[in-house]
């Protein structure tokens, strides 16, 4: 089986969901639009990065030997081997060049790490709101997040204090007022009080977030869907499965990607060796070595200059590279395929 869709699996059912950083490939599976007043994107020039708008003006000038994603206000961005945040709202650096590890923002608290320490929770002044004493924590979702101490996962509130007790094998966030945790006997899903809320009479051996009420489950038939009853209503029977994204999601058989629809019918065929999710009505797809975008509606190519890799759009523009991993250039196209930003290095 493809190494990257192996990986893009784990990242859905396992571990990508406590992902600390903005990576493209979460961001593709979540299908979040954008929808702030002024996006602002990470931009490679003359090796450093920065941000610039959705018309392509530098807006924060490239300083950072790294740049991720804004959420909720602000972007985790790297100097040496230490990050801190900037402002979307200052367009510049708000919390100091500190720490080992940044996480991203939600509900005005981040993960992060200094060096040495635990993990704890950041405000948007850089203060510790929640003292550094976890083994690994994860980003707010829902006014929970999922934290980790001496092997054994649970949730803490914004103020704190735990609200549901480390018991957990494993822990992912809060979606549609449920997360799915890992149990001695299998994955279940649990509400905000810690109550077990579904538990199927299978067995669930990796479990997705919720989506527009459905989540990807894995059986030993393989992957289907389970509705907010347990019930399964998309048969297991896909090699793989990501979310549902603007009514479509993902789904590999053999060596193959297509998109299906909620009722399990197959929208658009089989015939892509790797995707990213629907975001803005487009999805970045591969077909051979390249990357191209197809519609959501048609499910045809529509922008066929061909990628060397491709992400999701984010207010109206995405971002392309030109080049191998070994020589990267980074630009920017909007939906029509024209160069917002054309590729620097």
């Amino acid at each position: 089986m493809n190494k990257k869709l192996q990986t893009i699996a784990l990242i859905l059912s396992l571990i990508s969901l406590f992902a600390l950083s903005g990576c493209s490939i979460v961001e593709g599976i979540q299908g979040d639009d954008g929808d702030t007043e002024e996006a602002l994107h990470p931009v490679l020039l003359n090796g450093k990065w920065g941000y610039i708008n959705t018309s392509g003006g530098i807006v924060i000038e490239p300083n950072f030997d790294e740049a991720r994603a804004f959420s909720d206000g602000f972007a985790a961005v790297r100097q040496g081997t230490s990050w801190g945040y900037v402002s979307q709202e200052t367009k510049s650096l708000e919390i100091p060049i500190s720490f080992s590890v940044a996480g991203d923002f939600s509900g005005e608290l981040a993960p992060a790490q200094r060096p040495g320490e635990s993990y704890g929770f950041i405000n948007t002044s850089g203060d510790f709101a929640i003292a550094p004493e976890f083994d690994f924590a994860g980003a707010f979702s829902e006014g929970l997040a999922a934290v980790r101490s001496d092997g054994l996962w649970g949730y803490v509130s914004t103020d704190g204090s735990i609200a549901i007790d480390l018991r957990f094998s494993d822990a992912q966030p809060f979606s549609q007022d449920v997360a799915a945790v890992e149990t001695f006997e299998g994955w279940v899903y649990i509400d905000t009080d810690g109550e077990e809320q579904i538990n199927p009479d299978f067995q669930i051996t990796a479990a997705g977030e919720f989506a527009d009420g459905l989540a990807p489950i894995q059986t030993t038939e393989g992957w289907g869907y389970i509705d907010k009853s347990g019930n399964p209503v998309i048969t297991p029977n896909f090699d793989l499965a990501g979310i549902f994204s603007q009514g479509l999601a993902w789904v590999q058989d053999d060596d193959y990607i297509g998109f299906i629809d909620k009722k399990g019918e197959l929208i658009i065929p089989y015939q892509f060796a790797e995707v990213k999710s629907f975001t803005e009505n487009r999805s970045a797809v591969r077909l051979s070595g390249d990357w191209f975008y197809i519609n959501r509606e048609s499910g045809l190519i529509v922008i066929k200059d061909g990628f060397f890799n491709a992400e999701s759009f984010n207010d109206g523009i995405a971002r392309v590279q030109i080049g191998d991993d070994e020589n990267p250039r980074f630009g920017y196209v909007n939906k029509a395929g024209e160069f917002v930003w054309y590729p620097t290095r």
